[in-house]
């Protein structure tokens, strides 16, 4: 098998971010729980006409499929994807070419008998659609739903093109919580836990690579407790879900203000397209901070009380352009609303009497987990 295969890999920016392999004929075992680093695999180190069959191989433990009507194999098949375990949970974020599906448990499904897996799938599609019928529902899956599955159950159903991230929970790690994974299952999920359930995984995904196998395993322990809370049915662990999830995007968001706020043109509107989350959970969870431009004028301010404080040789104006204020006369009016006294006079005041810095209050959102918010000095 040639090694030029990977140069055609176009799962970015994993390409070149992690080892590639190609496409086993057969998943690792569910059971496995040890954390694994990401890797890649991909049908690219097979010849066009055999990539379909290995993909074929590779998901015949959980389901039969099959290619769309007027495709053959000798078109090709490209599936690849960022695989890792968290210690548990696995990871598999990528694409696949479309195809049709479909499982059918039990002694008396055709074929083989097949083993029960023991697992649910969490999908994330960000491309493509996919239609499923399961039990009594019918999904239909565009970008952006998340999508609950049990590959225990019968399903059967069609993918267009599509990309995603795709979370393999085995049944065991989830217990607690498995009538409700069962009652969610062929169906996309909806409503605000899962708003910021997407936010998390999307944060998630980009933070995998680097991560140390005990980086991994919290991970995975995080998110287990997440997931449990979000689909469990009694309404106390939602509420507790809706307070975790919060904390996430909140701290995702803060650690971004706090790196940006230099930066003139932060708005809320910047933060929640960097961070792709919507601007009503952005705002939801900075409430009880008085919200988003609130926190983003604090956090500009007291880096600048510290800046006057430590920097005695740099003119003020200096400071409050540093600090991201566009309008010296602006930063002025703002600090002394806040401060009680002039920019002038915290030099002043710091030099006279050596007070303590002030420092920005603690804050929650719609919890107590989140610490107290102190921009870098």
């Amino acid at each position: 098998m040639s090694q030029e295969w990977q140069e055609r890999i176009q799962l970015h920016p994993y390409r070149d971010l992690m080892p590639w392999q190609p496409l086993p004929t057969a998943p690792a075992g569910f059971g496995d729980r040890r954390p694994a680093a990401p890797r890649g695999i991909s049908t690219a180190a097979y010849a066009p006409e055999e990539q379909f069959e290995a993909w074929r191989s590779h998901v015949a433990p959980f389901m039969d499929v099959g290619l769309p009507t007027g495709t053959t194999p000798a078109d090709g098949f490209l599936a690849e994807f960022m695989i890792c375990s968290l210690g548990g949970i696995g990871v598999a974020s990528g694409r696949a070419d479309a195809f049709s599906f479909s499982h059918a448990p039990g002694p008396s499904a055709p074929g083989p008998r097949r083993a029960p897996i023991g697992c649910w799938r969490l999908m994330l599609m960000t491309e493509g659609e996919m239609w499923v019928d399961s039990s009594d529902r019918h999904a239909h899956v565009r970008p952006g739903d998340l999508f609950l599955l049990s590959l225990d159950a019968a399903f059967r159903g069609r993918a267009t093109r599509q990309a995603g991230l795709c979370l393999t929970l085995p049944r065991d790690a989830f217990v607690a919580a498995a009538a409700g994974f069962d009652r969610a299952s062929g169906a996309v999920l909806t409503g605000p836990l899962a708003a910021l359930l997407v936010d998390y995984l999307r944060s998630l995904e980009v933070r995998l690579v680097g991560m140390t196998p005990d980086d991994l395993m919290q991970a995975g322990r995080a998110t287990a407790e997440m997931l449990a809370a979000c689909i469990r049915p009694s309404r106390d662990p939602l509420e507790e879900a809706q307070k975790a999830v919060a904390s996430v995007l909140f701290d995702r968001a803060r650690s971004y203000i706090q790196a940006h706020f230099g930066n003139p043109e932060l708005t809320p509107e910047r933060v929640a397209q960097d961070l792709r989350v919507s601007r009503s959970n952005l705002y939801r969870v900075f409430e009880q901070a008085g919200g988003v431009s609130r926190y983003i004028q604090q956090c500009r301010l007291f880096a600048a009380h510290a800046a006057l404080s430590n920097e005695s040789g740099r003119r003020i104006q200096d400071i409050a352009y540093g600090c991201g204020f566009k309008l010296a006369s602006d930063f002025t009016r703002a600090f002394k609303r806040e401060f009680g006294y002039s920019p002038r006079g915290a030099r002043d005041i710091r030099r006279t009497h050596a007070e303590p810095m002030p420092r920005l209050p603690a804050v929650t959102a719609d919890s107590d987990l989140v610490p107290a918010v102190v921009p870098a000095e």
